[in-house]
This record gives structure tokens, sequence and C-alpha cells, in this order.
């Protein structure tokens, strides 16, 4: 309970609004641990400004390279220019970080796809599509 606590009191200081994510433990694999995309991209963009920020980032897989990204965007246009951290659970595919702009600067993102009926490949794959795109 008090670490739930300190991560309300965290999330206020991002600015984020209790109204954007509800935390019942600290696993955050229970299915009652809820965020919005855009609660996850207000939490990325205050972390991209703090002064730790290149230690934040280099905790995340580079696309083509490492990590959960090894495998996917590979001899594509974002192998090296996403990193980000993916989320999976039955039925549900996220992908949350940041993109590297061709012409410089970052833009952090999330997507995530809910209560899909589809293979889980095609998801990502339409995930990946949205990421490459967000790179042009």
């Amino acid at each position: 309970q008090a670490g739930i606590e300190e991560m309300h009191a965290f999330l206020a200081e991002v600015g984020i609004d209790k109204s954007a994510y509800n935390l019942e433990d600290g696993s955050g694999l229970a299915r009652l641990n809820l965020v919005t995309p855009a609660a996850v991209v207000r939490l990325l963009a205050y972390m991209a400004a703090r002064p730790s920020r290149e230690d934040w980032v280099g905790l995340l897989p580079v696309a083509g390279e490492d990590g959960t990204l090894a495998w996917r965007f590979q001899r594509s246009r974002a192998a090296g220019r996403i990193r980000a951290k993916t989320g999976t659970l039955s039925h549900v595919s996220a992908l949350s970080g940041y993109a590297e702009k061709r012409g410089g600067g970052r833009l952090a993102f999330a997507i995530m796809v809910n209560n899909y009926g589809g293979a889980a490949g095609e998801i990502r794959a339409a995930i990946d599509r949205i990421c490459s795109l967000m790179l042009e």
C-alpha cells in the first residue's frame, strides 16, 4: 500500500490525473491495473525532460537490436530509431517509448491495443507500421 501511495504522489508530480490510471498492486500484472495511453505519453515526456533522461531512455530496448525489440523492425527505417517497452497479455499488445525523428528530435508515443480478437502477429505488425509512419 505504501508503494502505491508513493506512485500516486509521483504521478501527481508528473501531472497525471488520477482518472487516467488505476493501481491495484505493485506488480503491474493485475487485471485492474489500468493506464491510458495519454498518461503513458505524459510520463515519457516528463522523463525525457529530466536531467537523467539519457539513463532513462537507455533502459529501453532498441528496435532491431536488443531486448524485446531485437527481432522487430529489422531492416526497416525504424531500426535503431525506436526505443520502447513492449507490453503483452492475452488479447492485449502495447508499445510505448520514443521515436527518433529523421531531422532530429524525439517523439514520445504509446500504442495500446486491447481486447483484440485477431492474431497477435497481425496486431504487432500494425503497431510496427504505425511506428514507421511516425518516423516520416
